[in-house]
């Protein structure tokens, strides 16, 4: 039996288009002689479609798709990801699936394990089937699961699932698994280990189809594998595109594509996959960002060519009197290393209009933090004046992880924008991104490379004369948000009690921040945003190792 992975980027909402790419990859199956073409969850609506689920205006029109490509499916067969309307007590959905054979739905599975945690919110729409997915078909035993059912292992979700889902999935010649798992930096070989721990045990080949593409926050890697019981790789598609491969499972023959090996590597791909996606779904045509030489902007601006095209892109200088000679010659290098148009409007007169009016209003000369955080809003201000007056640009945003963490961005400032793309990466992530960026080519200066972070708001200002040192906030963010430590036990890392209590501290006083900021690219476990749901008018102290 010859099974086809179609690992395809379906778009949110889009049916007749997702169906007609559906039909396209069926067809290619077809033609390489496919007996079944497996689809990701929820193919034919997108994953995830959140409160769409909530219309009946949208479930009738999947149900009218789903009629639509079940009439031109011939063979090979098809197995496809849709809502399902559920006639009886409890949630108004299920997560199912459909396998398709002769313009007939011959089988149909329900996803029994609803992931809760993190960014997912599917007890919110779905009710948990409640049989095993076993299809006997050309003599085959086959056994479908949907994403989650086969994470169901202690390690890989925070808490056991009540039911062992892999338990009735005995005897079987597959395992097939249809999924839309989000990418995380080490996600494909986690994703990889888990295949071949459940084809280990069920003693049969496991298949999985992944989604891919950017969808708003979420970026979808793909990797789609199967993986014999002996934890062999019979078939696995590229990362971070669309793909079609196969494996037989009579010969053991299949398609092995090359994946990404660097972590780095895999970072850079995913980011500018959820760039050009989140632009080309929203139909924007560019992207603004101001260019202040600095290693944050130097970065996203890379990452912007690269997703949409250098002619697309504006870098935006917006000098004041505080910012170095030095940072203006690195925006520019970096400008003409890519390829970009830019824009300079220094902000001293706007300052200084600003600065007297407020003056003279107080009767108390304007500085301090007033003055800084006025300079990093005249920015914003000007940034998303250029929006208005280039149609169908959108401003990125250019805030990494670090400084969202504890609050060292100015509202309506640095916070603006319509897409977020470093704000899930640690200080020292966005310099790896960046030497991994110079490995073929120089594009960053090496001056941005070198120098000490500074915002430039004020004289011989330094990012560390305001924080503790960023390997230090760096190491702590992501102890406490993204792998759940608590204070205690970061102190048992070895970290000052001191710098424990300020960073956390600061990370519970930022979160009014945090709500106002942009859609962020999320590339780990944890990331501001779905996956991070704090209250921010709450009274327990984050910082206090006895939690009081």
């Amino acid at each position: 039996m010859k099974i086809a992975l179609a690992q395809i980027n379906p778009t949110i909402g889009d049916l007749q288009g997702n169906l007609e790419k559906i039909l396209e990859f069926w067809e290619r199956a077809r033609e390489l002689g496919a007996d079944l073409v497996i689809f990701p969850e929820l193919s034919l609506c997108g994953y995830p479609p959140r409160d769409l689920l909530l219309r009946s205006e949208f479930l009738q029109a999947v149900h009218r798709t789903l009629e639509k490509l079940a009439a031109r499916i011939r063979r090979p067969a098809a197995v496809v990801g849709y809502p399902e309307e559920n006639p009886g007590p409890g949630r108004a959905l299920f997560n199912a699936l459909a396998f398709i054979e002769e313009g007939r739905i011959l089988f149909r599975y329900r996803k029994r394990l609803l992931p809760y945690y993190d960014v997912f919110d599917e007890p919110r729409y779905f009710e948990p089937g409640v049989s095993a997915g076993i299809f006997t078909w050309r003599g085959k035993r086959l056994a479908f699961t949907i994403c989650e059912d086969l994470w169901s292992h202690e390690g890989y979700v925070p808490r056991p699932y009540p039911v062992d889902t892999l338990a009735g999935l005995t005897e079987v010649q597959a395992v097939i698994n249809l999924a839309a798992s989000p990418f995380h930096l080490g996600k494909g070989l986690l994703r990889r280990a888990l295949m071949a721990r459940n084809a280990a045990r069920l003693r049969a080949p496991v298949i999985e189809v992944n989604q891919v593409g950017g969808h708003d926050h979420l970026l979808f890697d793909g990797q789609s594998l199967a993986v014999s019981p002996e934890g062999e790789l019979l078939a696995q598609a590229r990362d971070f595109e669309e793909d079609l491969v196969w494996c037989d499972l009579e010969t053991g023959e299949g398609v092995v594509r090359p994946v990404s090996e660097r972590r780095m590597e895999s970072l850079l791909k995913a980011l500018t996959l959820g760039v050009r996606d989140f632009f080309r779904r929203v139909k924007a045509q560019g992207a603004i960002l101001g260019l202040s030489g600095g290693i944050d902007s130097s970065v996203t601006a890379v990452i912007a060519a690269r997703a949409l095209g250098p002619e697309k892109v504006l870098g935006v200088l917006l000098p004041s009197p505080y910012n170095s000679p030095e940072s203006e010659e690195d925006a520019l290098a970096l400008a003409r290393n890519l390829g970009l148009r830019t824009l300079k409007i220094p902000i001293g007169e706007i300052l200084s209009t600003m600065k007297e009016a407020l003056s003279r209003a107080l009767g108390t000369e304007i500085q301090g933090l007033t003055e800084e955080n006025l300079q990093a809003r005249i920015r914003g201000n000007l940034l998303m004046a250029l929006s208005n007056q280039f149609p169908g640009y959108l401003v990125l945003n250019t805030g990494n992880k670090s400084e969202i963490a504890v609050g060292y961005c100015t509202l309506y400032g640095d916070t603006c924008g319509a897409l977020s793309v470093l704000g899930d990466l640690t200080k020292d992530l966005v310099y790896e991104l960046a030497l991994e960026i110079n490995r073929e080519r120089p594009l960053i200066p090496e001056r941005v490379l070198r120098k000490p972070p500074s915002a430039e708001l004020r004289p011989g200002q330094r990012d560390e004369d305001d924080l503790p040192p960023y390997w230090m906030v760096n190491s702590l963010v992501r102890g406490y948000v993204e792998e759940g430590l608590s204070p205690e036990e970061l102190v048992a890392r070895g970290f000052p009690e001191k710098v424990v209590r300020e960073v956390l501290g600061r990370l519970r006083r930022a979160e009014f921040k945090r709500w106002q900021l942009p859609p962020t690219l999320r590339v780990s476990p944890r990331a501001f945003g779905y996956g991070w749901r704090y209250p921010i008018a709450h009274a327990f102290p984050l910082e206090a190792p006895d939690g009081s």
